[in-house]
């Protein structure tokens, strides 16, 4: 029998002061993108957090002993605190200089209202009146010779691109007036389903033969038992261009943590605005049973709403009565329903 599940907010549980604090114990709040789109600026996918729903089930979990390495932090030629990669491939290597050799976090900026039939050499020309440019990406429809009217253009550094928007925002190109501003490219991946066990070096050193570029790695930490993580993390990237490599080396379906199969997604920039949480619309579901599905969980939970998608990750060997879930809904109001305190839920029979 599974007794009544507790619920806890990630939203209610955040304290005001962020990452860059790794000794304070805090929940996170953090927003969420669990699709799976490579590129994040052409779709403009929808955002979500979670909430967590707990199972509790008597019984303490099992902890791995990982014996603890000592990571060391190296600053790369930009000048950003980078942990070391450690690989031994010759083209890994060469790869992982390339893509650190790209502009940094922050380089690209939004260019809107330019005319339909522009071309990158145009775009390109014009914006180097601030400085060196080193991408123009101008979107195009699928079916369309001509643009949407916007783009995305890179510099060589941050301060280019600011500067770009103190220059660029509302001249005039091309007898149109332009609209220039912070690209919204993302260089933060949410990573779940994280041994339980795992101290945030033995994270570091598995994203360390990953990829290249990790500049911030945050474990949220159990509140409930000190000792264990909660099973996910938020890492950030030098770059996109990083992040991405590193979020496809993760997907494959032969990438483990340990003997977990993690979930990677995107997730928003730290000093994304906390006040976000209020359109959390999904819920993480945990110590559920070895052999539930997605329709039974969808069945479950679909009388508080309509339920868009179930992430129901592979289970842990030894440890299937802790399968978790994630139940996205497609109202926030019907996420908060499914963490209602006096809420049963039943599987088969069992609460």
């Amino acid at each position: 029998m599974m007794p009544k599940p507790k619920a806890l907010t990630a939203a209610q549980s955040m304290e005001s002061k962020g990452p860059s604090e790794p000794e304070q114990l805090v929940e996170s709040d953090e927003r969420v993108d669990l699709d799976e789109d490579s590129d994040p600026e052409e779709t403009m996918e929808e955002e979500v957090e979670y909430e967590e729903v707990e199972v509790e089930e008597e019984g303490e979990e099992e902890i791995e002993e990982e014996e603890e390495e000592e990571d060391l932090d190296v600053e790369n030629a930009n000048g950003a605190d980078v942990f070391e990669t450690k690989v031994e491939d010759g083209d890994e290597k060469r790869k992982h200089a390339e893509l650190l050799a790209r502009p940094p976090h922050g380089s690209e900026v939004y260019i809107g209202g330019i005319p339909h039939d522009v071309s990158q050499e145009d775009l390109k020309g014009f914006c180097e009146s601030v400085g060196v440019v080193t991408e123009v990406r101008i979107m195009k429809g699928k079916d369309s010779t001509e643009n949407k009217g916007f783009a995305f253009v890179t510099f060589r550094s941050v301060e280019l691109a600011s500067n770009a928007i103190d220059e660029l925002n509302n001249a005039d190109f091309k007898g149109r007036k332009i609209k220039c501003s912070m690209s919204q490219s993302k260089n933060r991946l949410f990573i779940g389903n994280i041994p339980r066990s795992w101290k945030e070096e033995h994270l570091r050193k598995a994203l360390s033969e990953v990829g290249p570029g990790v500049t911030g790695l945050e474990l949220v930490k159990d509140m409930k038992n000190l000792s264990n993580n909660r099973g996910f993390a938020f890492v950030e990237y030098y770059n996109n261009a990083c992040a991405e490599y590193s979020r496809q080396k993760m997907m494959s379906q032969e990438f483990r943590l340990g003997d977990n199969a993690p979930n990677v997604s995107w997730a928003d920039p730290k000093n994304a605005d906390s006040s976000a949480a209020s359109q959390v619309k999904a819920i993480y579901v945990k110590n559920l049973p070895k052999d539930v599905t997605q329709d039974q969980l969808k069945k479950l939970f679909e009388h508080h709403g309509k339920i868009t998608k179930v992430v129901l990750p592979p289970a842990k060997p030894g440890q299937e009565r802790n399968r978790i879930a994630f139940v996205h809904f497609a109202e926030r109001t019907c996420a908060m329903k499914a963490l209602n305190d006096s809420e049963k839920y039943e599987l088969d029979g069992d609460y």
